[in-house]
């Protein structure tokens, strides 16, 4: 992975940056240290590292003297030195995939080179490739005598540019070059490989949210969920959580319900294939959807009663010979007796609810949930339609809040925790930091496991879900939002960070339970 800096500033996530600084050799170009001469790469590689060399590069001594002295240095024959550079030159490429990056990139940006080289090289290297207008500059080590890492020859070239430092990339090979540039308060990406490089610029030069607007939009009807085995599965879950972190229903495909829902579209995929609804999906789906009547909704609401245990907890499934409750479920299910103004007929449930919040019990996950920061997430669905739950858990869920910060966690729980210290005001930056990092090169975001079969373990992701929820997380954090004073003034930050997509685009089962 890159190695990547950014200056140390609670707005860095925000920065525009206007200037590139660029190294040449091993970044744009590629060369090769093997010639047909007696000079091994081995050796040709140490001369590049003698402080004779480095006189060269800076223009103190010519050609002539650089290969004698070297010659003499390392008992070798000057004409054997010059003949391995001579070859050496003529396998300089260009990386053809880099140069059309940095096309891409130049557009409201001034792009520098910045390369420890001699004239006679750069010279050289002006006429063997044709890419050099990619530049508004490049500045040589030989016309500024001074070369990297030295401090002389940052200064030298950010007096030249007039580039706020603040707001410069720097990208090199060298790990020396890229700390002198990160100690101007450049933001210095090391380079690896070029598809690492191109995420981190991609990352750091365009719009998080507009480029996760587009990849939803690109792969519309398309957000499929997958399991950890590598199984693709069609189902109704992700989908819906999708179409709420949304609001367009172009995005997604659901079966539509006038009961109970199911997981899954059609049959069972790696279960049974008559698998029962559930109370998780068919709550989900009558908050998130609107193709129910009210008399509907309240006739499912009581069936869901029926699913109480002997403790007044709802089981998960619609099936008596699947006694299962999870905690996550029974707040999903809270959420829509809340919003349908029947909370108070699941006076156990919210007790259970709020134990497993002020004791942290679901700080491993739970039965069918793998992140922690999923009760968190769906608590928070819950305080949106319930005011006085919001009142009455609002201190101890900001209190969980605070403790998940900067803990080790994939895109979703990372996504899940912003979108949570959002709602409670909390500042999270080195949190959503990480999570714009891991934004892909096709702008959605990875893996992020929210679901597992609770038989087994097997676990469940949706890059549609994680894209959608990363990008209202990183909107939420961009509103600044502070604790609301009010749950009306709360609903509509919540409302101002749903996606908007451009009009532009407009093997062996494993059972669930």
């Amino acid at each position: 992975m890159v190695a990547l800096s950014r200056p140390s500033s609670s707005s860095s996530s925000s920065i525009r940056y206007d200037t590139i600084i660029f190294d040449l050799g091993d970044v744009l170009f590629t060369w090769s240290p093997s010639t047909k001469t007696s000079i091994s790469p081995k050796t040709l590689r140490s001369i590049l590292q003698t402080t004779t060399w480095f006189q060269y590069e800076k223009g103190d001594i010519s050609e002539d003297e650089c290969y004698a002295s070297v010659a003499l240095e390392m008992a070798l024959s000057s004409e054997d030195i010059r003949h391995a550079f001579q070859h050496a030159r003529e396998t300089l490429v260009s990386r053809p995939v880099m140069v059309d990056l940095i096309r891409e990139l130049r557009p409201g940006r001034k792009i520098y080179a910045m390369s420890n080289i001699s004239a006679e090289d750069f010279a050289f290297l002006q006429t063997k490739s044709s890419d050099m207008d990619l530049f508004d500059h490049c500045f040589t080590s030989s016309s500024a005598r001074e070369r990297k890492p030295n401090i002389g020859y940052f200064r030298h070239v950010l007096e030249r540019t007039g580039a706020d430092p603040a707001r410069t990339i720097f990208v090199d090979d060298k790990l020396d070059n890229v700390l002198a540039a990160r100690s101007f308060g450049m933001t210095g990406i090391l380079y690896d490989d070029f598809e690492n490089v191109e995420r981190t610029l991609r990352n750091l030069c365009f719009d998080p949210t507009v480029r996760g607007e587009t990849f939803l939009k690109q792969n519309a009807g398309q957000h499929l969920s997958y399991t950890s085995t590598g199984v693709t599965i069609h189902e109704n879950f992700a989908q819906l959580l999708i179409l709420e972190a949304t609001h367009d229903p172009s995005l997604v495909k659901y079966t539509k319900y006038d009961g109970p829902f199911n997981f899954f579209r059609g049959e069972g995929e790696l279960t049974t294939s008559a698998f029962p609804c559930d109370a998780d999906t068919t709550s989900i789906g009558i908050t998130c959807s609107d193709h129910m009547s009210p008399e509907k909704k309240h006739e499912v609401m009581d069936a869901i009663l029926a699913l109480r245990n002997a403790d007044g907890i709802p089981q998960v499934y619609f099936d008596s010979s699947r006694p299962r409750i999870d905690p996550v479920v029974c707040v999903n299910v809270l959420t829509l007796f809340y919003k349908y103004g029947r909370g108070k007929q699941l006076k156990e449930c919210f007790e259970w609810v709020e134990s497993v919040l002020r004791y942290r019990a679901f700080s491993e996950g739970t039965r069918y949930y793998e992140p922690p920061e999923a009760f968190l997430f769906f608590l928070s669905r819950l305080f949106l339609v319930a005011p006085d739950v919001y009142k009455r858990l609002g201190t101890v869920f900001a209190e969980c809040c605070r403790e998940r910060i900067g803990l080790k966690g994939d895109a979703l729980a990372l996504a899940m925790r912003v979108v949570c210290c959002n709602f409670a005001g909390i500042d999270a930056s080195g949190d959503l930091m990480t999570l714009r990092n891991m934004q892909e090169i096709d702008g959605g975001w990875p893996d992020g496991w929210f679901y597992k079969y609770g038989s087994n373990g097997v676990l469940i992701a949706n890059r549609g879900f994680t894209t959608a929820l990363a990008i209202n997380a990183i909107k939420g954090a961009g509103l600044r939002m502070k604790r609301p004073s009010s749950i009306t003034n709360l609903k509509q930050a919540w409302n101002d960070t749903v996606v908007r997509i451009p009009h532009r685009f407009r093997s062996t089962a494993h059972d669930l339970h």
